[in-house]
């Protein structure tokens, strides 16, 4: 069980930062713009990095860790002890990462989102297509059922891809703008990717989902799973978030979940706290099942990037047990998942740092934005209503793109 300790103090903002702290996060969103190269907006920080000074290239044989290590202690070389690392990391644990250190980066306290306005549409004249097609992942789904009946696999979460083709390139900025001001809660985000083009490619999108906080010695993970649509009408919209917290099927789902997190941090606490039951959390536009993992670290050694490392991927993105779901992924899903479903955050030379999971995103290019939703399938999972989760999914993009509120 968590047992009550007294902490170091925690590293200030102004530490992390060398100092240079911000404090009107409002106004880091508004200087968001070309030449920005990250964004992140989480409960309690907001982070806006403008350039980039180093990126992380993992040399022959060499852990991305030792990588990370390596490229701080460059900066600690040039004066630099406070740097931070920015980014995200795949799906897929030995795919290419996009980490790097911005050349300047202000940080301010919590994004004030209640009231904010929308930016306006950032996308004109819209045409969509679907990767697979509804009727063609509800068929996916029924395969990873009878999977289930055949093997030992309990989970797995199955994806879909839906690409928004614009008239005119998309308004990246005012996409994020309209995440940030629709999402109240959870971490609204930007990351520069590499483009064999020209234009500038990017990774936006808005997670409810913490993967991992480190500050001091105290960790924090928040697993989400189990999902049911919102409803505009108030009295629908209770009863569909009472009968998500009361489903067999979405608790079931949940823990597979929560006690492989918690597997996955013991090693590295000296106490831990598992709270025994879910909560509810919302977003615009869906109801999820979440719990909040207190515990606080044994060796100081162990930085922010390890341990996400070493949680990911839980069952909310892969499934259980891990292998199985994986296998199961790459023969029922029709596309590279990339960064979808991977992580997203910073890490700091002391070893902070926050890493949420990547979902509700879109990779944004010139015109095009391919969105990405996955629903988890169980053996009690009811393949239409799969089809109807990542359609729900899908809307928090989509209303960003739309400039529309729900």
């Amino acid at each position: 069980m968590f047992t009550e300790t007294q902490p170091p103090t925690p590293t200030s903002d102004a530490e992390l930062t060398g100092g240079s702290v911000k404090p009107d996060a409002g106004a880091l969103l508004g200087r968001y713009g070309t030449g920005s190269s990250f964004f992140m907006a989480t409960p309690e920080l907001t982070l806006h990095g403008i350039g980039i000074r180093d990126r992380l290239h993992t040399a022959a044989e060499e852990s991305l860790e030792a990588a990370l290590q390596r490229l701080f202690a460059l900066n600690r070389e040039r004066g630099d002890a406070s740097t931070i690392a920015v980014g995200a990391l795949p799906f897929v644990a030995d795919a290419p990462a996009v980490l790097f250190i911005p050349e300047h980066l202000e940080l301010a306290g919590r994004l004030e989102r209640r009231g904010a306005p929308l930016a306006g549409p950032a996308v004109n004249g819209s045409a969509t297509q679907e990767r697979p097609s509804r009727e063609l992942y509800a068929q996916r789904v029924a395969q990873a059922l009878t999977m289930m009946r055949q093997s030992g696999l309990k989970k797995v979460v199955l994806s879909r891809m839906l690409e928004v083709v614009g008239e005119h390139d998309i308004d990246q900025t005012r996409l994020l703008r309209n995440l940030a001001a629709n999402n109240l809660s959870g971490y609204t985000f930007a990351v520069n990717l590499q483009s064999e083009t020209r234009n500038i490619r990017r990774l936006i999108g808005a997670s409810p989902e913490l993967l991992l906080r480190r500050r001091g010695i105290n960790l924090e993970a928040n697993p989400i799973a189990g999902t049911a649509p919102r409803s505009s009408d108030p009295g629908e919209d209770l009863s569909r978030s009472r009968k998500l917290l009361h489903s067999a099927k979405d608790r079931h789902e949940h823990a597979l979940v929560v006690e492989a997190v918690a597997d996955a941090l013991g090693p590295f606490c000296s106490a831990l706290e598992v709270p025994p039951v879910p909560e509810l959390i919302a977003t615009t536009r869906v109801w999820h099942l979440s719990t909040r993992i207190r515990g606080i670290l044994r060796d100081r050694d162990s930085n922010s990037l390890t341990l996400a490392r070493a949680l990911h991927p839980t069952p909310a993105v892969c499934g259980e047990p891990r292998e199985l779901a994986r296998q199961a992924i790459a023969r029922l899903e029709c596309f590279d998942r990339g960064l979808f479903t991977g992580l997203v955050g910073w890490c700091a030379a002391n070893g902070d740092g926050e890493w949420a999971v990547t979902i509700r995103c879109a990779e944004i290019e010139a015109n095009r934005a391919n969105l990405y939703a996955g629903a988890g399938i169980v053996a009690d999972s009811q393949p239409w209503q799969e089809v109807d989760e990542t359609s729900a999914k899908f809307r928090t993009l989509l209303d960003a793109l739309h400039g529309s509120r729900r």
